[in-house]
């Protein structure tokens, strides 16, 4: 009888695992699930609101307890898995988003809502990174990349499914907020199933308590490159903090939208947008795009503030999209920017620095806001705001449109040797002073190429 236990027979355990195919399919979708969690709450804090009447710093401050947890656990708890398992961290982070999910959809007042958000930070920042490896792991035979594309587009495109969907239910579902928390809990309890009839990709190794130190640096002959990266990150994810707390509200008062559901088909907008035009300028060159979206991110927010003064709600829904555009094509081009400044060494390190300016830029600012807001109202902390996004996106633009100048003078110099002497007007000091840098693309080393590797950069240039 021994034999046919379930807890015996390695036979009987394995007829339970899912297939490859399903098995991808499966976390493919959770990992759109989460995300979808993350945007989820934003439509319904004007619920919350008009049931409770608390202050906007309280909802602003629930967004960023929710930003600040997800970064701390990055950077702590994100490797985890690679020592411990996928599916032990998995499990737990799925039960701890399950906990957090409950707590959200019942809780009484906003004491437990920023509680529940500061679990669901935890729990998002350690199922990020574990569905990621996760996914990749699970790629099917001979598409290595696909993994990589799921996890780049689940990270935007889930949060507006769960904006998308969260502002549905509040316009059409008597109760909103249990509903959609209840729906999201059950679904992780699901993910769990879904994770124990799955097969481990990672055994167990040492290492896990040294995984928990964080590391985030940048090295020296980077320093320059990463600072031009900083505004362009700060103008993205301080306007993707604007939609995600303050924006349903303010169009709610300003436009006159009949519910929620205006806010969440704004941050849906926002978010769908991105993940399509970051996959679509994916192979294309990074500083032309991080300017290019800097412009598009500046231009939307422009356009966004006169819908707000005018109250047309079909003018926002346009300026969403348009800073949509700039959104994603600004945040991929900063990350693969990052990523070429890496050696292989450092590049946790320098990616770890990169998430520490995202949700920095995509909490603090919004706090102030709200702060701001019950002193001046809604409407001009509006303007403060955006003229604010405006300023840092123009920076990152400055900054970009004089490597990309840069970059065809050095481009130039192949064929018109005088093209040396515009580039080195246009090369930063620490770019003059070492004489003999390798070749990376970034602006620091670029004005000291020789011929031969001029010649090579130029032909990079051209390919796609």
């Amino acid at each position: 009888m021994a034999r046919h236990s379930s807890g015996g027979d390695p036979a009987y355990r394995r007829r339970f695992r899912l297939s490859s195919r399903m098995t991808f399919l499966g976390l493919s979708l959770l990992f759109v699930a989460v995300l979808a969690a993350a945007g989820a709450p934003s439509p319904l804090y004007s619920v919350m609101q008009a049931s409770w009447g608390f202050p906007l710093w309280l909802l602003t401050l629930a967004f960023s307890a929710y930003a600040f947890a997800m970064l701390g656990a990055l950077l702590t708890v994100g490797s985890l898995s690679d020592y411990l398992g996928r599916k032990p961290v998995l499990i737990s982070a799925l039960s701890l988003q399950a906990a957090a999910m409950l707590l959200l959809g019942y809780a009484p007042d906003m004491g437990w809502v920023i509680a529940g958000r500061t679990l669901q930070g935890i729990a998002t920042g350690a199922l990020t990174t574990t569905l990621t490896a996760f996914v990749t792991d699970k790629a099917p035979r001979g598409r290595p990349t696909v993994g990589a594309t799921v996890a780049s587009f689940a990270t935007q495109g889930g949060m507006a499914v769960g904006a998308l969907a969260a502002g549905a239910v509040a316009q059409w579902v008597p109760v909103p907020v249990p509903t959609v928390f209840t729906v999201l809990a059950a679904t992780f309890g699901a993910g769990i199933v879904l994770t124990l009839l799955t097969q481990e990709t990672s055994p167990r190794r040492p290492g896990a308590l040294k995984s928990l130190i964080p590391r985030a640096a940048i090295p020296q002959q980077f320093h320059t490159d990463f600072y031009s990266l900083i505004p362009v990150i700060a103008a993205v994810w301080m306007t993707g903090g604007y939609f995600l707390s303050l924006l349903p509200g303010v169009v709610l008062e300003r436009c006159g939208a009949p519910s929620s559901f205006a806010g969440g088909i704004m941050i849906g907008l926002l978010s769908g947008v991105g993940a399509i035009s970051g996959m679509v300028t994916e192979r294309m060159p990074p500083v032309a795009t991080a300017l290019s979206g800097s412009l598009l991110l500046l231009t939307g927010t422009a356009i966004l503030l006169a819908s707000l003064m005018v109250g047309s709600l079909g003018w926002c829904i346009t300026a969403s999209i348009i800073t949509g555009l700039g959104f994603g094509t600004a945040n991929s081009s900063a990350f693969r920017l990052a990523r070429q400044m890496a050696p292989p060494r450092d590049v946790a390190r320098i990616f770890a620095a990169v998430y520490a300016i995202c949700y920095l830029s995509c909490g603090a600012p919004i706090v102030a806001a709200g702060v701001l807001a019950d002193s001046i109202g809604q409407s001009a902390t509006t303007n403060v705001y955006g003229l604010a996004v405006i300023l840092v996106a123009s920076a990152g633009a400055l900054l970009h449109s004089k490597k990309s100048r840069l970059r065809t003078a050095v481009a130039a110099a192949h064929n018109h040797p005088i093209a040396a002497a515009h580039q080195q007007k246009y090369a930063p000091r620490s770019a003059k002073a070492a004489p003999r840098a390798p070749l990376v693309e970034t602006s620091t080393t670029m004005t000291n190429v020789n011929h031969h590797k001029t010649a090579q950069l130029s032909s990079q240039e051209k390919s796609p």
